[in-house]
C-alpha cells in the first residue's frame, strides 16, 4: 500500500511540476505571470465537471509546495514572485460575484417585475455561455416555460420588458344602513336561498344593488347565512326493520334448471321472521303467475292490517306492469320498489336463494318437475321448522313467525342452567368417591 501511495505522490509531483512549468513559461519560452491558455480541445470541459470529486486538499497542498522551488529553478523568479504566482494558482478559475440572496426565487404564478425578468434572462445567457447546458435544460431547471422565456427575450429586444398594464382595483363602498336592513329582511323571507342568489334576485327586484361579496358580508355580520336543514331521512336512509310478522314480504324469482328446461321459483319471505310464507315453481315468469302466487299467500292469512303486507321487490317486468299495480291496489297491500341494480335492497331473499343452492338442492334428484317439487317441499319444511337461523339468534323462523322468541330464549337459558347444575353434582360425587377410595 505504501508503494501505491508513493506512486500516487510521484505522479502528483510530475503533474504539479508540469503545471508549474507551464505557469511560469510563455509559449515562446519566456516567463510570464499569466496562466497558459488551454488548447481548443479542452475548452469545452469545465475546470471541475459536475458529479466529479475535487482533488484532495492534501494532494493540492503537496503540489503547491513542490511547484514553488521548481518554478524558482526554471525561471529564476524571486521568492516574492513565486508567492504571487502561488496566490494566483489558488484561483485557477475566476469566481463571479456572490449571487444575491433569493434573487432567483422561482415560484409558480408569481408576477415578475422588469428587473427580475432581466436578471432571469441574463442568468440563462450566462449559464449557456459557460457550460454545456442548453437553453432548454436551463429553463427546465428554473421551472420557466420556453414560451415565457422567448416572449421576455423578444420584449427585451424592443425595450418593452416592463408590464404596461396595471391590475384594476375595484373600489368597494360599504352599503348604507337602509340597504343592510333590506338585505336582512329579504334573507329572513328566503331562509334557504344562498347569498349569491339573494344578491342577484334583489338586483332584479330593485331591492338592493349590491354584489354577492357585499351581501355575504352583511349576512355574515347579522348571522343570517343560509344553513340548509338536514335531508329528509325517509327517501335516503334505510327504512326501519319490521317489528311483527306479515308486515313486510320480500318477493323475487329464482332460475332453476330441471331437465329438459328452465323453471322459475317464486319465493315469498317474511321480513321479520325469515319465514318462507309461500313458494311456487312455475313454468314461465309471466306477471299473472306471480300474482297468483301472491294471492295464494294472502289467502293463508287469517287477519292483516290495512296496507300490509308491504311487498318489496325489484324492477322486474312482472312488478312494473299495469296488471301488477292494479292487483296490489285491489288486494289492499303496499308496494315497495328497491333501487335499480341494487340487490342488497332485497338482500334477505337473495340470501335465501343462495341457501337454496348451497343447502336445499344439494344431493336432491331434480330430473323432472314432480321430483323437484317434492325436494323443494321437504327443504322448505326443514328451513321453516328445524333449521336455526343466525339472524334470529339461532332460533327457527317458525319461532318468530308463530311463536314467542323470548320464551324460547328463556327456555334455552333454563336448560343451560340445568346442565350446569348436573355437571356440578356429578363432579362433587366423583370427588367423594375418589376420597372414599383412598
Amino acid at each position: 500500500m505504501r508503494q501505491g501511495v508513493a506512486g500516487g505522490i510521484r505522479r502528483t509531483e510530475v503533474d504539479s511540476r508540469r503545471e508549474a512549468a507551464d505557469l511560469g513559461r510563455s509559449p515562446q519560452g519566456g516567463t510570464t505571470g499569466k496562466r497558459r491558455v488551454p488548447p481548443a480541445s479542452d475548452r469545452t470541459h469545465a475546470v471541475l465537471r459536475m458529479g466529479e470529486a475535487s482533488p484532495s486538499g492534501r494532494a493540492r497542498s503537496a503540489s503547491r509546495q513542490e511547484a514553488r522551488p521548481q518554478a524558482e529553478q526554471n525561471g529564476g523568479v524571486s521568492q516574492g514572485r513565486s508567492r504571487a504566482v502561488t496566490h494566483r494558482d489558488r484561483r485557477t478559475q475566476r469566481r463571479d460575484a456572490p449571487a444575491q440572496k433569493r434573487a432567483l426565487a422561482i415560484e409558480p404564478y408569481r408576477h415578475y417585475a422588469a428587473p427580475d425578468k432581466q436578471r432571469l434572462l441574463d442568468t440563462v445567457h450566462h449559464i449557456e455561455a459557460v457550460s454545456d447546458f442548453s437553453v432548454r435544460d436551463v429553463l427546465e431547471q428554473l421551472n420557466i416555460s420556453r414560451a415565457t422565456y422567448y416572449r421576455w427575450q423578444a420584449r427585451a429586444e424592443r425595450d418593452r420588458l416592463p408590464d404596461t398594464h396595471t391590475p384594476r382595483v375595484r373600489q368597494s363602498v360599504p352599503p348604507t344602513p337602509k340597504e343592510r336592513a333590506a338585505v336582512c329582511n329579504f334573507a329572513r323571507a328566503h331562509p334557504l336561498m344562498g347569498y349569491k342568489r339573494l344578491a342577484w334576485d334583489m338586483v332584479d327586484r330593485d331591492i338592493a344593488y349590491l354584489r354577492p361579496g357585499q351581501v355575504y358580508q352583511v349576512l355574515q355580520a347579522a348571522d343570517l347565512l343560509a344553513r340548509r336543514p338536514p335531508l329528509a331521512p325517509d327517501p335516503l336512509r334505510r327504512p326501519a326493520p319490521p317489528d311483527r310478522p306479515d308486515q313486510v314480504w320480500h318477493i323475487d324469482l329464482m332460475y332453476l334448471y330441471i331437465k329438459p328446461r328452465w323453471y322459475y321459483l317464486v319465493d315469498i319471505l317474511d321480513g321479520y321472521s325469515r319465514y318462507l310464507v309461500h313458494w311456487k315453481l312455475n313454468m314461465t315468469m309471466h306477471a299473472d303467475l306471480v300474482m297468483l302466487a301472491v294471492q295464494e299467500a294472502l289467502e293463508k292469512l287469517s287477519s292483516r292490517r290495512p296496507g300490509e303486507p308491504q311487498l318489496v321487490h325489484d324492477h322486474g317486468s312482472q312488478f312494473i306492469s299495469r296488471e301488477w299495480r292494479t292487483f296490489v291496489t285491489l288486494a289492499g297491500a303496499g308496494d315497495i320498489l328497491t333501487r335499480v341494480a341494487h340487490p342488497e335492497s332485497n338482500g334477505r331473499l337473495e340470501r335465501l336463494h343462495r341457501t337454496h343452492r348451497e343447502e336445499g338442492l344439494i344431493g336432491e334428484d331434480v330430473t323432472n318437475y314432480a321430483k323437484a317439487v317434492a325436494a323443494l317441499t321437504r327443504w322448505h319444511d326443514y328451513y321453516n321448522h328445524r333449521r336455526p337461523h343466525s339472524a334470529l339468534r339461532y332460533l327457527r323462523p317458525v319461532d318468530y313467525y308463530c311463536g314467542d322468541p323470548e320464551a324460547r330464549l328463556a327456555e334455552r337459558r333454563q336448560k343451560l342452567q340445568h346442565g350446569l347444575t348436573v355437571r356440578q353434582t356429578y363432579w362433587k360425587d366423583e370427588g367423594k368417591l375418589e376420597a372414599a377410595g383412598r
